[in-house]
């Protein structure tokens, strides 16, 4: 009640004069805040280890690790952790850019990432955050999300499944 209430008084301040002026009353704007930008690219990997296709003992379910394999993601090689490093090099500022402007649409992210061509989804349309993937060749993904105040970026391997996006599961 006290919102609504708030609005209405803003909203009649605002038009002090209306009738009395053609030019139209400025639409509101995000008020623009510094962002903070936090990478995280992984040492490379020299060597992949194996990983056991059992249940990991007596407390996780027969074939728990298994079953949930396409959670994991491949480990990276040298080349491949450069690759990911010169994305993020590239995409952090255009990211803190876009944090800072206060605009937290999948359209405008998606725009200033064309480039990449971005995968991006806002997964709660009535907060300010959103998440991203881009995929590159050879295995490396480049995945975020930006919210108020933050874009976290982090460089990683392929789902079992191969891919970088993993949709929301229940």
């Amino acid at each position: 009640m006290g919102r609504v209430l708030g609005a209405l008084a803003v909203a009649l301040l605002s038009c002090g004069a209306c009738g009395s002026s053609d030019e139209p009353v400025p639409e509101p704007t995000h008020q623009a805040a510094p962002c903070q930008v936090e990478e995280n690219v992984p040492e490379p990997v020299q060597r992949f280890a194996g990983q056991p296709t059992e249940g990991g003992g007596p407390d996780v379910a027969p074939h728990h690790v298994e079953n949930n394999r396409w959670k994991q993601r491949a480990p990276l090689g040298v080349e491949a952790t450069a690759k990911g490093r010169d994305v993020v090099a590239r995409v952090s500022p255009v990211l803190k850019r876009v944090c800072e402007s206060g605009d937290f649409s999948a359209d405008t992210t998606g725009k200033a990432l064309a480039e990449l061509q971005p995968q991006v989804e806002q997964p709660y349309p009535d907060q300010r955050f959103l998440g991203f993937t881009i995929t590159l060749e050879g295995g490396t993904c480049v995945l975020g999300d930006l919210k108020p105040g933050l874009v976290r970026i982090f460089v990683d391997g392929t789902n079992g499944e191969g891919g970088c996006y993993t949709p929301k599961t229940h």
